[in-house]
């Protein structure tokens, strides 16, 4: 059977319907619909959501209660008339104000301070109306410990600052924390000076609290610091100063208390014989009093004194004098420094040119040993160590002589002169060889630091003057220093072995250090004994120090 549908054929279309709790017992289809006959709303099923879904929201109405317009669907609004606010349904079914929040807020002027315009904005209050901002609206307890509001309604720094550390606001190396020159410590006024500091000096106060800046007394009063120091702590003496001032380093003895931590030294000597305990101690009371000797001055006591016998009326005759006891221990701390050309040690190191306290320990003072060191052979790898206690060493450094040939062989130059090294500065050495065939030059002899020449002497010739050498003056180890020639090798009395033995250097004549051999048919090798007809010689570099 089929039913015709025609463009203007009415159709009755009927869907679930019930209340509203009988709706969340059921499960619709998807797409079947069904209306709630109490809450007159209309749901549509998913297939798995009981009592389906929300159709569409709505506007439930005004109260001033909006409980009263539950029940209502999550999504659902509502005005309330009290409040003037629109409120959302969020939860559950609106019966409890807890299902409800509020979409927006109702804004009023509290005062003139703020004030809400006929636009819903917030605007500061005109001033010239008695509105607008200030420290009276501030409240006490939202500016901490260290500021406050005052009388006048503005913000002052409190009477009583509290705060752990202040610091500069900024921070560069030429910024400095600035401070007036009147301070309050601990109820105390003091008044800081505007001058500058010199060296050793402190902060001195006077009975006003006015600070200057002094040095200590110590260094400008008239002590002797080298008989002070041989007096024992705990020495009296009697003494007279019509000022009433007292040397420094002594205690006047008039039985006061001293702290233990201020005079440890007289404190171990005379402990709490005198009265005192803890961390204090008292000195003797010499006040009207005759002194007299006792192997126990701690325990003297009263004598009595009588006139002699058979006398009325005698009297002795006295004179008072104040008492001060011996109260401090080293009154100074010298140095003592040992210059140049002077050894000094201190417990075996070396303090030469050092500033140092005499009781340091064992200080040993001498004059440095006058000493030698010869280098007369060319032996590979030769080294001179520089002196401790020394600051300026004598060098004589010579070339090897020339052999003989058809002359005979000149002799080597001389290098003299200075070096100054600090100690244990280690220099190479060179000595130079003579030849080993008949007719040649000498080989020369040098000093070297770090790879840089120094000093050199050049060998002998066998032929003409040969005054060479070289001294680097701009090195930092030389100090002055000239060159001796050597003699020329140049005679000749064409005969054999006729000729003079080399030409005299600075050490001699032939055989000595430098010195040329004699012409002729030998052949110079080695250092043959002074004085031989073909005598020829090493260099030789000499070191001297006193």
């Amino acid at each position: 059977m089929a039913i015709e549908i025609l463009e203007n054929t009415l159709l009755k279309l009927l869907v679930r319907r019930g209340t509203n709790v009988d709706r969340l017992q059921i499960t619709l289809e998807s797409g079947e619909l069904a209306y709630t006959t109490d809450t007159n709303r209309l749901y549509i099923g998913d297939g798995t959501t009981a009592g389906g879904i929300l159709a569409g929201n709505k506007y439930k109405g005004t109260a001033g209660d909006i409980t009263t317009l539950a029940p209502a669907d999550v999504g659902d609004y509502v005005y309330n008339s009290d409040e003037n606010v629109l409120y959302v349904c969020t939860t559950s079914n609106g019966s409890s104000p807890g299902d409800w929040s509020a979409v927006s807020n109702s804004l009023s002027a509290y005062n003139a301070t703020l004030n809400v315009n006929s636009g819903s904005e917030i605007k500061v209050g005109v001033i010239s109306e008695g509105g607008g901002l200030s420290a009276g609206n501030i409240s006490n307890s939202a500016l901490g410990n260290s500021l406050v509001v005052d009388t006048s309604d503005q913000v002052s720094l409190c009477s009583n600052i509290s705060t752990d550390a202040i610091f500069r606001r900024t921070t560069d190396a030429n910024s400095y924390l600035s401070l007036p020159g009147k301070l309050k410590i601990n109820e105390v006024n003091y008044d800081f000076t505007g001058a500058s500091p010199t060296a050793h000096s402190f902060l001195a106060a006077d009975a006003a609290g006015a600070l200057t800046w002094g040095v200590p007394g110590l260094v400008t009063s008239g002590v002797a610091p080298t008989t002070a120091a041989l007096i024992p702590v705990g020495t009296i003496v009697p003494y007279v100063s019509t000022a009433g001032s007292l040397p420094y380093g002594w205690l006047p003895c008039d039985g006061r208390s001293v702290a233990t931590a201020d005079f440890p030294d007289l404190s171990g000597v005379i402990h709490y014989g005198y009265g005192g305990s803890g961390a204090n101690f008292n000195v003797p009371d010499l006040t009207n009093k005759a002194v007299y000797g006792s192997d126990n001055p701690e325990g003297s006591t009263l004598y009595g004194l009588s006139a002699s016998a058979g006398s009325t009326g005698a009297s002795i005759s006295a004179s008072g004098m104040m008492f001060i006891i011996k109260a401090f221990g080293g009154i100074t701390s010298p140095t003592f420094t040992v210059t140049k050309n002077l050894d000094c040690t201190i417990n075996g190191l070396v303090s030469s040119g050092f500033e140092f306290n005499p009781l340091s320990g064992d200080i040993v003072i001498a004059s440095s040993k006058p000493g030698t060191e010869v280098f007369n052979t060319n032996v590979g790898g030769a080294t001179f160590t520089f002196p401790a206690g020394i600051h300026y060493v004598k060098y004589y450094v010579t070339g090897a002589g020339a052999t003989g040939g058809n002359t005979n062989g000149g002799a080597a130059a001389t290098c003299i002169g200075y070096l100054s090294a600090w100690p244990g500065a280690v220099f190479d050495i060179n000595v130079g060889s003579p030849s080993t065939v008949k007719g040649g030059n000498g080989g020369l002899s040098k000093i070297s630091k770090d790879g840089n020449l120094i000093v050199q002497s050049n060998g002998g010739l066998v032929g003409g003057w040969k005054g060479d050498g070289s001294i680097d003056a701009s090195s930092i180890y030389t100090e002055g220093g000239y060159i001796l020639s050597g003699g020329g090798g140049e005679v000749d009395t064409q005969g054999t072995f006729q000729e003079a033995g080399g030409t005299a250097s600075y050490w001699g004549g032939a055989g000595a250090p430098g010195a040329g051999g004699s012409s002729g048919a030998g052949i110079a090798t080695g250092l043959p004994p002074a004085g031989g007809r073909n005598a020829v010689s090493d260099g030789i570099i000499v070191f001297e120090w006193s």
